[in-house]
């Protein structure tokens, strides 16, 4: 190959590179208007107060889900669990081998011997002195 041909052949390449550098510049920008994949904060117009007030509106008037007014719907009962509560449980999930069986790679199986042992141990483990100490262990940390 010729020294002409080289040095065409070098200029093409480096005006090629230099249009592909002007095409991708904006995508090095920090804030370029189109494309942009940050999101946008959403302002809303409507304050919490309003909110608040239109839901306790709604639920004045709110659909009784097929309840008669002669069988009034029963109360929802929740009950919540102390942080320690849950951490003690989850323990004891764990320890009585419930975790491991539920997480496998066949999923929980309650018809298979080795599941219902990890049941029965769960259970036992619940309902034990060891729970108590386990949660009181918890709360003192």
């Amino acid at each position: 190959m010729s020294k002409q041909a080289s040095a065409t052949r070098l200029i093409g390449t480096a005006a090629l590179a230099a249009l592909l550098g002007t095409i991708a510049a904006p995508s090095f920008a920090g804030n370029y208007a189109e494309g942009d994949p940050r999101p946008a904060p959403l302002a809303s117009s409507t304050t919490r107060a309003a909110v608040t007030a239109d839901a306790v509106q709604w639920l004045k008037t709110a659909p009784t889900q097929g309840y008669t007014s002669g069988y009034q719907q029963e109360p929802a009962v929740v009950s919540a669990n102390s942080r320690a509560a849950v951490e003690a449980d989850t323990r004891l999930w764990i320890q009585s081998g419930l975790a491991a069986r539920q997480a496998g790679e066949a999923g929980a199986d309650s018809m298979k011997p080795g599941y219902r042992e990890a049941a029965a141990e769960y259970a036992r483990l619940r309902a034990s002195p060891a729970y108590g100490a386990l949660v009181d262990q918890t709360q003192l940390r």
